[in-house]
């Protein structure tokens, strides 16, 4: 399993704990408590109970069998670019509709079941996504379309100003961005950034950071109760929940 920060030329495991930043927020909705959508929570209620295990290990089977065809793509590529992350984009933009349609399938089965495991306990079905990102922009937009399309949190955004001063988009150039539904930071750190409870991360935060490597698109980690299984599955293209058009 990888385990060095997405700095070096290797995976980064997302459950490494966050240094805090200044933080600037991100807008958030709220739902309505009209008779339709009490309606269409207890739909999704239902289809959260209706997963069954049998679902997620075929859901979990098929994002590993999506990094196991991409490792191998990228030694076929000639492992391009620092650690093969130039090999790894080629095999995203080599990806079918149908099986783009498959890797949506496979998260969203597991991200439901980490919503019906966190809504039991907040501390339990914890989500991680990583952004690797030739712009902010391109990170941040993928943010966004992930989020809003798998039903995320949202909360804090940070890193993107120094002191409360807000930095260019322009001079930010490649970019990391972390985003976690739970906790990520030690009571160490939460004393070495001087900011005290205020640098705890709350559900939805996310942290935006300088990054100089050649990997590009999307590391997911959903932590289930179920069986203890490591689910990290990545890189997985950062537009796979925008339209077509958009791409």
């Amino acid at each position: 399993a990888p385990t060095a920060s997405c700095f070096t030329s290797t995976r980064p495991r997302l459950d490494n704990h966050l240094s805090s930043s200044s933080s600037m927020s991100t807008s958030s909705t709220s739902s309505s408590s009209s008779q339709s959508s009490q309606s269409s929570q207890s739909s999704t209620t239902t289809a959260d109970n209706e997963i069954d295990n049998s679902t997620i290990e075929g859901a979990t089977l098929t994002l590993q069998n999506y990094d196991a065809s991409q490792q191998k793509f990228v030694q076929t590529d000639g492992s391009q670019g620092l650690g093969g992350g130039l090999s790894a984009l080629h095999h995203i933009q080599s990806l079918s509709t149908t099986e783009r349609t498959a890797l949506q399938t496979a998260i969203v089965t597991l991200v439901t079941r980490a919503h019906a495991e966190r809504a039991l306990d907040s501390s339990k079905g914890r989500i991680m996504l990583g952004f690797c990102a030739s712009n902010a922009p391109e990170a941040l937009g993928g943010l966004k379309s992930w989020v809003n399309s798998i039903a995320l949190p949202r909360g804090m955004l940070h890193g993107m100003d120094v002191d409360g001063v807000p930095i260019p988009v322009e001079e930010l150039g490649a970019v990391y961005v972390k985003y976690s539904t739970g906790g990520a930071m030690t009571f160490g750190e939460m004393r070495r950034s001087g900011r005290g409870f205020d640098a705890l991360w709350r559900p939805g935060d996310a942290l935006l950071e300088s990054y100089d490597g050649d990997f590009r698109g999307v590391y997911l980690n959903v932590e289930l109760e179920m069986d203890g299984v490591f689910r990290q599955f990545g890189l997985l293209p950062t537009d796979l929940f925008m339209e077509e058009e958009e791409w």
